[in-house]
């Protein structure tokens, strides 16, 4: 069979708390090409009627790469450990995105991962990996939900 634990499936991440810091998203949102305001001017953004600046949508990736270094400073393994995922021949796959709410700075969110299923593909040339992630908020609840496909490709 393939690299990926399949044992894993059904597996949900215990839920980790990530605080949006506006330094770091201001800095994300200038780096990707963000020209509004309100994702890097917190006077634009109360402006706008929000708390403080948003979140660009792109940056929910971001919020799961923190959740896994955060999992790892907390003793945990990260996604791709816990798969067993072999980044020497890890592909990317798939990603869809539902926003159901706006993330802004100095929100904390709880971040939590399923690992779905497992399937093979081209005639055992191609192993895949597929896990939801949902990002939430205590008071807002479901912000984003993300599916994605993680691929090795062993042939």
């Amino acid at each position: 069979m393939g690299i990926f634990d399949r044992t894993t499936k059904g597996h949900i991440t215990p839920a980790i708390e990530v605080t949006l810091e506006r330094g770091a998203l201001a800095f994300f949102a200038q780096t990707i090409g963000e020209t509004n305001p309100i994702y890097f001017d917190p006077a634009a953004a109360q402006a706008a009627g929000h708390s403080d600046i948003m979140a660009p949508a792109t940056y929910a990736v971001v919020l799961g790469t923190l959740a896994d270094q955060q999992a790892q400073r907390q003793g945990q393994p990260d996604l791709l450990t816990l798969i067993n995922g072999d980044l020497t021949v890890l592909l990317h796959g798939s990603e869809a995105y539902e926003y159901h709410g706006a993330i802004f700075a100095n929100d904390t969110v709880t971040v939590q991962t399923e690992i779905l299923d497992f399937n093979d593909a081209k005639g055992g040339k191609l192993e895949i990996a597929h896990v939801a992630t949902r990002i939430t908020h205590p008071t807002r609840g479901l912000l984003v939900s993300a599916t994605r496909a993680i691929i090795h490709q062993l042939g």
